[in-house]
């Protein structure tokens, strides 16, 4: 799941950033072919390249870590005269809920695709053509408008049109068929169905639709007197479209066609060519080197343990930071000699990234303790960056938040209900001064299905959180969760209501 997750966002985030930068440099320009290619290069490049695992986290955009929370177990309430009740046993998984959401948005909207796609099937089964060079043309008296769909020509009212309308709306249609603007069409319709939520979609599929009209007015026009084909565009401008699906001479930015076509065509600039050459590159570079600094810092943290008995060279290194910076906070890992060296390339690469950060992360190798022996640390200053860094290695490497197998107390939910009943109690102070309120203890299973990283996340009053941990500590071994078949670390949410109204 966490893989799905990842990849739909960082898909949809590329495609915004893709927009973002049509609509800074290329919206005004009128090569209408080359802005064509360069939305459908977005959308390929979107999904191939989040595919091919570049990931955007710690780069300043949204990770997965940063929307998905933690498993909410059960809430326990603990009533005023000291016993807990038993936590119910269905579980509502968020993620769960939103898999649901987007499983039914992808199927109605590929029924809808599917609907509209088998409507128009019917339609070319239904009709009777005539042949035109490579292409088939239907003239119909009943269909409200003209259009095309690959090399099928559909003209409407014909009774309405002299015959060389028609042939104008033939060479328009001629050219959606020759440039396969169809298959745009369906790419973008297929790309809807399992991006339903995203509204770029919506907009990357209006502005190919107009640069489409665009691209064939132009053409058509060509060896035409301007006036006479706007003329007929304002003709059947209102006629509204059947199929979505299709390509329409008779869309509805009739206006903005006119306008385009009396716009004086100018050569893209030069500058902007040179920019989106470097720009768009640079994204997915600047990324890739990010991505190698992510597994640097993963891979060393992994392999570290949080220093307690620090050496005294490394402690006077600890404060001369925080004298230096009193407002920071530091993180001290002990390291092997193999990943103190990863660590050091960790930090050059980063430096190069952000010369600013060049003192976010501190290597000390070899350093002797108060017993002979010789470590290695890392001090790390918890910046924008080296948080995200951080973040990265508990969240998606070490400990899990959303995996295919959830962690499960040994015996089940009742019969960690049946502890807490047994163990937690109203702490009578509380009780006494008329407290109550909702603590939430934060914990890891680790993959032997011990516990551990008890964290008072949100809490009441001291003794009532005191109690909540305490309790919390003595929950007895569970079943791990597991990813891939492997036992993970998982992280848990237990919410104590303590409830002064039985």
């Amino acid at each position: 799941m966490n893989v799905i997750l990842n990849y739909l966002l960082e898909t949809n985030l590329s495609l915004a950033f893709f927009l973002l930068v049509y609509v800074v440099f290329l919206r005004t320009e009128t090569n209408f072919r080359l802005k064509r290619m360069f939305l459908l290069f977005s959308i390929l490049a979107s999904a191939v390249f989040a595919m091919l695992h570049f990931n955007f986290s710690g780069n300043g955009i949204p990770a997965l870590r940063d929307f998905v929370p933690p498993t909410w177990l059960p809430e326990v309430v603990v009533t005023a005269n000291g016993t807990a009740t038993q936590p119910t046993t269905t579980q509502t998984s968020t993620w769960l809920i939103v898999a649901y959401v987007y499983g039914i948005g992808v199927f109605v909207s590929l029924l809808v695709f599917f609907i509209r796609l088998v409507s128009l099937l019917r339609l070319i089964s239904k009709s009777t053509f005539s042949r035109y060079g490579k292409y088939w043309i239907v003239e119909s008296t009943e269909n409200k408008s003209s259009f095309s769909f690959f090399r099928f020509i559909f003209i409407g009212q014909t009774n309405r049109l002299t015959t060389d309308e028609k042939q104008q709306i033939i060479d328009h249609e001629c050219v959606h068929i020759q440039e396969l603007h169809s298959i745009d069409i369906l790419l973008l319709n297929l790309l809807g169905i399992f991006f339903w939520f995203n509204p770029v979609i919506i907009l990357y599929k209006k502005i190919l639709i107009q640069l489409h009209e665009f691209e064939a007015d132009a053409r058509a026009v060509e060896n035409r007197d301007m006036n006479d084909y706007c003329s007929l565009l304002a003709k059947v401008a209102l006629l509204s479209a059947d199929f979505s699906l299709a390509n329409h001479f008779s869309n509805s930015l009739t206006v903005k066609r006119i306008e385009m076509m009396r716009t004086i065509k100018s050569k893209i600039r030069g500058w902007k060519i040179l920019v989106l050459l470097v720009l768009i590159p640079a994204f997915f570079v600047v990324i890739s080197c990010q991505d190698q600094v992510m597994q640097d810092v993963q891979e060393v943290a992994k392999n570290s343990t949080m220093a307690i008995d620090i050496p005294e060279e490394v402690q006077l290194k600890i404060e001369e930071l925080k004298t230096a910076n009193p407002e920071r906070e530091f993180i001290v890992l002990e390291v092997d000699q193999a990943d103190s060296e990863k660590a050091e390339a960790a930090k050059t690469t980063l430096s190069q990234i952000n010369p600013e950060e060049i003192n976010s992360i501190n290597v000390l190798k070899n350093k002797t303790d108060k017993y002979g022996n010789k470590r290695s640390f890392i001090i790390i200053e918890k910046r924008e960056r080296t948080n995200l860094m951080l973040e990265q290695v508990t969240e998606e490497g070490d400990v899990f938040t959303v995996v295919e197998e959830s962690a499960t107390p040994v015996g089940g939910m009742e019969q960690l209900g049946s502890f807490i009943r047994e163990n937690l109690r109203y702490p009578e102070e509380s009780r006494k001064a008329g407290l109550e309120g909702k603590v939430f203890i934060q914990f890891v299973v680790n993959t032997d299905g011990s516990l551990s990283d008890f964290t008072p996340l949100k809490g009441v009053d001291p003794a009532m959180d005191a109690e909540a941990l305490r309790v919390a500590k003595l929950f007895p071994n569970w079943n791990p969760g597991k990813q891939k078949g492997k036992a993970v670390r998982q992280r848990f949410v237990m919410p104590i209501l303590f409830k002064l109204n039985d």
